[in-house]
């Protein structure tokens, strides 16, 4: 008999709504911060309960914080207990399978949406998730820290909150994305130091190993290769092999990845680069504009030209 796979759905959060809901601050619905406290602290709880109770994973890089207390949190089935003083980072490609807030305790919940990173590594800034670093992130999300490091991390979370609340509108934008920037350097020193420190690595099995370098290539490769048999040579197995492994870990075939992957990246730039459609078609490698339009309005639901009019 063939193994059941349990499906774990991957949500687009509207970061604006849980934002207002808890109490928290946001921006453009790519980026929502909330100070944990015992004021939301049982909202929260209530809602990580309905959400995990499904396995989810967030279209987003999620950063808990904990300052005071502990979390208890169960990615991809793996139990971690998450001390005071300590980071706990969520790559898109994790699954949260259960959570649990310890009384007292108070955290900085932060979640950045992919599109958003890819804008800050695209612009010059830090390069939102390398290969090593979100490898390192799917295997082993927990960072210890000292006093120093601490307070470091803290110092530029609080920043980004205090940015995050700022009512000066027509500055905001400057000051998120340059506190924001200045935290993705804090993590990434962290993941750095870790590196260097050599910490026991956590086994990966084969088949999280093999979607994990599927993810790194389809980042660096998905705009121009649309074929799965790209992707399944470089990694010497069989596109049937590939497919195979991706749905059991992700629900989606290697073919709905990409698709998805290259639909989100040309939203992304019909949005924000100024990009007429035909050049949209041209950078993510379509035949021409008619066949980029097909394909545009069956991974989205519109045309290109009524996406852009509805923005």
């Amino acid at each position: 008999m063939a193994k059941q796979t349990k499906i774990i759905q991957s949500i687009d959060l509207d970061m604006t709504g849980l934002a207002d809901y808890f109490g928290g601050y946001s921006f453009n619905n790519e980026i929502m911060m909330i100070r944990v406290t015992d004021f939301n602290k049982e909202l929260i709880a209530k809602a990580a309960s309905g959400l995990v109770s499904n396995s989810y994973r967030l279209d987003a890089l999620t950063a808990v914080l904990v300052l005071e207390g502990d979390l208890d949190v169960s990615i991809d089935y793996n139990r971690y207990s998450v001390p005071e003083k300590s980071l706990l980072l969520i790559s898109p490609i994790n699954s949260i399978t259960a959570a649990d807030i310890s009384t007292g305790g108070r955290f900085f919940l932060l979640n950045i949406k992919r599109e958003l990173l890819d804008r800050l590594g695209n612009s010059g800034g830090p390069k939102p998730l390398p290969t090593k670093d979100i490898s390192d992130i799917f295997q082993r999300p927990h960072f210890e820290m000292d006093e120093n490091a601490f307070n470091k991390v803290g110092k530029s979370f609080e920043n980004l909150y205090q940015y995050l609340k700022d009512k000066r509108t027509e500055i905001k934008e400057y000051l998120v994305i340059a506190s924001l920037s200045i935290v993705m350097m804090e993590l990434f020193s962290l993941i750095s130091e870790r590196e260097k420190i050599g910490l026991q690595k956590k086994h990966v099995s084969r088949k999280k190993d093999l979607m994990t370098r599927f993810v790194f290539l389809l980042r660096e490769h998905g705009e121009k290769e649309h074929n799965p048999s790209f992707y399944a040579d470089r990694l010497f197995i069989s596109v049937q092999y590939l497919s195979l492994i991706l749905k059991e870990e992700t629900g989606k075939t290697a073919s709905q990845l990409i698709a998805q992957h290259i639909a989100t990246r040309a939203r992304n730039m019909l949005r924000t680069s100024g990009a007429t459609i035909k050049e949209t078609a041209e950078k993510l490698n379509f035949a021409d504009q008619s066949s980029f339009g097909k394909f545009f309005k069956k991974e989205t639901g519109l045309s290109p030209k009524k996406y852009i009019e509805s923005l």
